[in-house]
């Protein structure tokens, strides 16, 4: 058995948060040199670019919405490309939902999937942000949404006209009656045919021993009818959509939008074989037109479901629905055995596969409004995330404590970048902005979360780095830390660990002991308000509590120049996480 030593100190290790205290800043950690996919150690930050920043500067500047010069105008504030700094977010990937041409605000129904949503920009604009992104080290996926087009698409307008051909039809699926009676959640999924382009509610079909058509397929709603995969000229389609985004624009990867839905079999409306062998071949296309390019889907399903679509090839991952849960309900009740057993099944399902956690999203209510916007649990939840295995997603806003609840244009409201009135600086005091900014603002913001003592004002001038924060404990900056550990450390076991065997007892404690071929750590995480007690540990022989190394206690002042071993009985502080790491000799 290979033996393990402690880790010596030094700038480039895994550290421990304490949550509910003022926690000590942490030095800069070194990248980690791995062979794996870039988007294994990546931090991914989710942005609707509509509600993110309205640009100052250029054609688009002050008109209320959110666009991609903005975006670029706020790319230091994400990464400003310097690894010695700490004032920046520190993510890795940004991930950008739909940019496409659509008549929703929401933009998932697409009427271009080769160009950029006017509002936004144009193809030029793109490029550019790409560059920008990458020049300081920050990968960029985008949206992509295959399963279904808008209603006002060229391709749907087309099969709508009478004169239409078999060809021009049979893109999307048309019927004389409705085929199923209604879809996964009770919802129509068949809708009668526009009067606007069908006055007489009918299409004569090609064949002329056919019923007319009356109805078409759309599993979410009338305004985005389904793509009919099972005609070739869909996956040509797609095939060439992928390759222009991948290649001619240099994004490094997708999210692939509802991907259940892909392929019908009679009743059965979603996860058919089908779906899933035709993504296997889209993930390798993909592949094959740049090899590390990054597939993610959506596949909001139970666990079980959800890691089908990783271990059959489908993706190369998911987001876990219901680990997310888990974080939340954790968080919110205190409760560590809904982790715990939810991290348990979540590895038997995906096996060696990783899986992408968060925390929330576009579509579900915000963290904060889940857990009462109390900064406790939002602390919980953060840290309790960032120290789970998987490929961590930030919604924006998460890192301040943004609120929403639906409907779903309440879940995205503009970015809170200011205290001052009225638009928080999303866009020009004179505009108003698409969408009502939330009330709390002047107190949920990113300068009141950055600004030190010397500078506090909340004003910052754009793609400059603010003056450096103090530590007053913000939610922010304890996100700047929590990514810089995921970032910044050479941690395989942080990111990916296999979990080990072990015994502790300490009421209201949850713990984790997983390894890598290189290291080996564990998370102990009181998840009570209440101070708590690790009694007993039992750890496998290669792992002497004398030799664990905590990097970082700041309730107890840890002087980092010297190790601190592991030792019994263990205080915790309500809501306090601490990690101790093993080093493996080489």
């Amino acid at each position: 058995m290979r033996r393990f030593r402690c880790a010596r100190f030094r700038c480039a290790g895994l550290f421990a948060v304490i949550i509910g205290v003022t926690a000590t800043a942490f030095a800069q950690l070194a990248p980690p040199a791995t062979s794996a996919p870039w988007w294994r150690t990546a931090v991914f930050y989710q942005i609707f670019v509509r509600s993110f920043a309205d640009a100052r500067t250029g054609p688009l500047a002050n008109d209320g919405i959110g666009d991609l010069q903005g975006l670029i105008e706020r790319l230091d504030y994400l990464n400003d490309g310097d690894p010695v700094t700490t004032t920046d977010l520190g993510v890795t990937a940004i991930w950008l939902l739909p940019i496409n041409p659509s008549p929703g605000y929401h933009g998932y129904d697409v009427t271009d999937y080769f160009e950029v949503h006017p509002d936004y920009g144009d193809i030029a604009l793109m490029r550019r942000l790409v560059a920008e992104a990458h020049r300081r080290g920050i990968h960029v996926i985008i949206d992509l949404v295959l399963n279904h087009a808008s209603a006002q698409h060229p391709a749907f307008l087309a099969a709508l006209r009478p004169d239409a051909t078999a060809e021009q039809r049979d893109f999307f699926r048309f019927s004389a009656t409705p085929e199923t009676s209604a879809g996964p959640w009770g919802q129509r999924v068949w809708h009668p045919l526009p009067s606007a382009q069908t006055p007489d509610s009918t299409l004569q079909t090609p064949n002329p021993d056919e019923p007319p058509a009356r109805y078409y397929y759309g599993i979410f709603d009338a305004g985005m009818p389904d793509w009919n995969f099972r005609n070739s000229a869909v996956t040509d389609h797609h095939r060439r959509v992928a390759k222009f985004w991948l290649q001619d624009i240099g994004v490094d990867g997708f999210r692939l939008d509802a991907v259940r839905y892909l392929y019908e079999d009679g009743d059965i409306l979603q996860d058919t074989p089908e779906t899933k062998r035709w993504l296997r071949e889209f993930t390798a296309w993909c592949h094959q037109l740049k090899p590390d390019a990054f597939i993610i889907g959506e596949v909001w399903a139970d666990t079980a479901q959800a890691a089908s679509y990783v271990t059959e090839d489908g993706l190369d991952t998911a987001f876990e629905f219901d680990l997310a849960r888990a974080t939340i309900d954790t968080a919110s009740f205190g409760t560590p055995g809904i982790l715990r057993d939810r991290l348990a099944r979540t590895r038997d399902a995906y096996g060696s596969r990783p899986w992408a956690t968060f925390l929330a999203n576009h579509d579900q209510e915000r963290a904060a409004s889940q857990l009462s916007s109390d900064p406790a649990k939002l602390r919980l939840a953060a840290a309790l995330q960032f120290t789970l295995p998987g490929i961590p997603f930030i919604y924006y806003g998460e890192e301040i404590g943004m609120t929403g609840r639906k409907p779903d244009p309440d879940l995205r409201t503009p970015m809170q970048w200011t205290p001052d009135a009225p638009n928080a600086g999303f866009t020009s005091p004179a505009v108003k902005p698409w969408h009502a900014l939330n009330p709390d603002y002047p107190t949920i913001n990113v300068a009141s979360q950055t600004a030190s003592p010397a500078n506090n004002s909340g004003s910052q001038t754009l793609n400059t780095r603010p003056e450096p924060a103090s530590d007053t404990g913000s939610l922010l900056a304890l996100y700047r830390r929590l990514i810089r550990l995921r970032t910044g450390t050479d941690s395989d076991a942080l990111r990916a660990g296999r979990p080990l065997a072990f015994t502790f007892e300490g009421r209201g404690l949850y713990a984790d002991l997983r390894e890598s071929e290189t290291d080996a750590i564990l998370v102990l995480a009181n998840t009570s308000t209440a101070p708590r007690e690790l009694t007993a540990l039992e750890l496998p022989d290669s792992f002497p509590a004398a030799a664990a190394t905590l990097l970082l206690d700041s309730s107890a002042s840890v002087d980092h120049s010297a190790p601190e071993p592991l030792s019994l009985p263990l205080a915790l502080p309500g809501g306090a996480i601490l990690i101790y790491h093993w080093e493996k000799d080489s």
